[in-house]
């Protein structure tokens, strides 16, 4: 309740810590963090911010999966999805359901396959309830939560707070295994049956698509 209070009031926990250089042999982005804060941290309301980064989120998806897809622990491995394993899809579990899943079944669910920390801090830094069924509506808030505060570099990127956009794309491969590091490979490749689908050119040219949309 505390980090949706926080959130409520625009305040983002920036991870500075996890920003990577955006070439191995340049030190990270020498970034203070009252860089952030220059003016009155003010993030747009969050559907409106779900809007403006939907088609980032398109392009994600076609790296990592559709709103019913999930793999146990191997990318791939469940090519029938949620709908395979139990005959429903996820607009029929809530929240919690498929938290409660990822105990013992599942790893990765969704159209971000979101892994079960991911989910749990998703949940946590968004209006997302528990009880709030697992719907693409409610997935899409919980991707731009991922955006606005698990990697706040991206967040900030498109928010034009900051004009490192090799920091952004950096963390986005973090977050999606997907999405290109550098030199065609994912951060996560071979890791779990991973490997880069998203190229670095084509989550550049989206991510300046939104960052515009955001500032029009």
């Amino acid at each position: 309740m505390f980090r949706k209070t926080l959130r409520s009031l625009g305040f983002a926990p920036f991870l500075l810590t996890s920003a990577l250089a955006v070439s191995s042999s340049v030190a990270p982005p020498s970034i203070a963090f009252g860089a952030f804060w220059e003016t009155p941290f003010v993030v747009k309301q969050t559907k409106e911010f779900q809007q403006v980064v939907k088609p980032l989120a398109d392009l994600i998806s076609k790296g990592e999966g559709d709103y019913n897809s999930v793999n146990r622990g191997y990318a791939g491995d469940t090519p029938g999805g949620i709908q395979g394993l139990t005959g429903l899809t996820f607009e029929n579990y809530t929240v919690g359901q498929v938290m409660d899943m990822q105990r013992t079944r599942l790893y990765a669910v969704g159209r971000y396959q979101f892994i079960p920390k991911t989910l749990r801090f998703a949940v946590a830094m968004s209006d997302v309830d528990r009880m709030d069924m697992f719907t693409p509506e409610t997935q899409d808030k919980l991707f731009a939560a991922l955006l606005l505060y698990k990697r706040p570099a991206v967040g900030a990127y498109i928010r034009g707070n900051h004009d490192h956009q090799g920091w952004a794309l950096n963390e986005l491969a973090k977050e999606w295994a997907s999405v290109e590091y550098r030199y065609g490979r994912g951060f996560y490749d071979h890791i779990g049956g991973n490997r880069a689908l998203i190229t670095r050119v084509e989550a550049a040219a989206v991510l300046e698509e939104v960052r515009a949309d955001y500032s029009a």
